[in-house]
């Protein structure tokens, strides 16, 4: 098996630079692979425009709809602020797409998030929070040094240190009443921040909640549904652009070659065999799909468990060799060799030409090719066509080493 997968690659490699079984010039070899190469572009091209109609899931769900879709805890003003908005909703956006993704409900709940965020009476608290925040830790640090201050006091009062002598300005009572007055501002800052940060006082901000609350598990589920399937759904797309490409370009082919446009038929059928390429990529993928990733994972696990990594590398360089074999020995098959190939010999013979080259016998040799058109049948020892299915003096059936 294997050297026949070994003979018809090589037989392969042999053809890809041949036009009915001339070798082409330098120049002509050039052109054709830069041909190769451009066909590969422009499928890829098109393969690539064809999977954008199934929108993967963050360019669906966006990255902002995502992230509050997996929301745990309570919403709160930092979500919502201006540095908020701009730094996790503006800056997620990739290449100036939507970061609240494509998804109809998502859209909605872009919406209605900025509409919170761009509320004027939400932008307006958020500066007087900020303020009133800055002072309630101006506070709170004056508090602490009082604090520190009013307790260090204590202490030299125990000591019975004389009053003279003490480092602070003023005295215990004194640090004791404008503590007093500090923790009173404080709990009004606590009580206007705790006001502020009062969401439900926005009717723009119960709107969203709302919503959000009524679409979570909806857009969740949804979510889940798309990543899940988003890959085989992928697939399925590739191999609706490339199987039209692939029958298309492979008819044009088999009719070109009846008609004998050699080089035209050579180049579609390059054309089919880059299509070909595309579409054995996106099977292993298909195969990956149907399969359970779990239980590609439990084989890897075991190999690994087992010290047995060489062994792993050996069956997945087994694989991709057989299934790369067989494909190409079946294009291999249907092009230079095989049933295709026997055809257009008999085809030759029939209207009196060199089964190889196309031209007419004359002779024993061919004058283009110098293929030898004559062997003697071993039934009756006379010179018949190599290449004929049967013996032109006895009948007898000519040998598979003669007739192929």
């Amino acid at each position: 098996m294997l050297q026949r997968i070994k003979r018809y690659l090589l037989e392969y490699k042999k053809s890809l630079f041949e036009i009915n079984k001339k070798e082409l010039s330098g120049t002509s070899k050039m052109l054709l692979a830069v041909f190769v190469l451009t066909v590969f572009f422009v499928i890829g091209w098109g393969l690539e425009w064809q999977l954008e109609q199934e929108k993967s899931p963050a360019k669906a769900y966006g990255t902002a709809c995502k992230a509050l879709m997996n929301k745990k805890e309570d919403f709160s003003v930092r979500d919502f602020s201006r540095f908020a908005y701009r730094q996790e909703i503006y800056m997620q956006g990739y290449d100036g797409e939507d970061p609240f993704g494509e998804d109809a409900v998502c859209k909605k709940l872009g919406v209605l998030y900025r509409a919170v965020a761009n509320d004027t009476a939400f932008t307006a608290d958020q500066k007087t929070l900020s303020e009133v925040q800055k002072k309630l830790q101006e506070t709170k640090y004056k508090i602490q040094s009082l604090k520190d201050s009013y307790g260090s006091l204590l202490l030299e009062k125990v000591a019975k240190q004389e009053k003279k002598k003490s480092i602070f300005s003023t005295d215990a009572a004194k640090i004791k009443e404008e503590l007093e007055k500090l923790q009173r501002s404080a709990e009004e800052y606590e009580a206007s921040v705790l006001k502020l940060s009062d969401l439900n006082r926005y009717p723009a901000y119960k709107a969203f909640v709302e919503y959000y609350k009524a679409h979570k598990e909806e857009l969740k589920e949804a979510y889940k549904h798309k990543v899940r399937y988003f890959s085989f759904k992928r697939t399925i797309q590739a191999f609706a652009f490339l199987i039209p490409v692939w029958l298309l370009f492979y008819a044009s082919y088999r009719f070109m070659v009846r008609r004998e446009y050699y080089i035209l038929s050579h180049l579609t059928l390059h054309v089919a065999n880059v299509a070909a390429v595309y579409g054995l990529y996106y099977l292993v993928l298909l195969i990956y799909d149907i399969i359970p990733e779990l239980f590609f994972q439990k084989i890897i696990a075991f190999f690994m468990q087992h010290n047995m990594v060489i062994v792993l590398n050996v069956l997945a360089i087994l694989f991709f060799i057989v299934l790369f074999g067989v494909i190409i020995y079946r294009i291999q098959k249907n092009d230079t060799t095989g049933v295709k190939k026997r055809k257009q010999e008999l085809l030759n013979l029939k209207m009196g030409k060199c089964s190889e080259c196309g031209c007419v016998i004359d002779g024993e040799y061919c004058y283009v090719c110098g293929f030898h058109h004559t062997t003697l049948c071993e039934a009756c020892r006379h010179p018949t066509l190599r290449k004929g299915e049967f013996c032109r003096h006895c009948g007898a059936k000519m040998q598979s080493g003669d007739a192929v």
